[in-house]
C-alpha cells in the first residue's frame, strides 16, 4: 500500500509511516459521538428505569402496570444508538508535526 501523505510504499499493516512518519488514526465523525453520547444518556435513564425492577420485589411492592414495553424499548433503541455511533469510525493518516 502506499501511504497517503506522501504516496512512499508502507505494509498496509503499520500504523506509522517511516518516511515521513505519517500516523494511521480511527476517528468518529461528529454526529456520530453526538449519537453516543445521546445514547449513554438514553443508557443512564434507562438504568434508573430498572433500579425499580431490582428494588420494588424487596419492598413487598407490586410491579403491575410497570412500562415494560417502554424498558424494552428503551433498551433496543440504546443498542441502536450505540451500535451506529461505533459505525461511525472511519481511517485517516495525519502527517506529525517535527519536534
Amino acid at each position: 500500500m502506499q501511504c497517503p501523505v506522501c504516496r512512499a510504499e508502507i505494509d498496509s499493516n503499520v500504523d506509522v509511516c517511516g518516511h515521513c512518519g505519517a500516523v494511521r488514526v480511527y476517528v468518529r465523525t461528529a454526529v456520530g459521538v453526538l449519537v453516543g453520547w445521546f445514547g449513554m444518556v438514553l443508557l443512564l435513564l434507562w438504568a434508573i428505569m430498572v433500579l425499580p425492577i431490582v428494588v420494588f420485589p424487596f419492598i413487598n411492592y407490586s410491579l403491575e402496570g410497570y412500562p415494560w414495553l417502554a424498558l424494552v424499548i428503551g433498551a433496543l433503541l440504546t443498542a441502536g444508538l450505540f451500535w451506529y455511533s461505533k459505525s461511525t469510525v472511519h481511517e485517516e493518516w495525519v502527517r506529525q508535526n517535527p519536534g
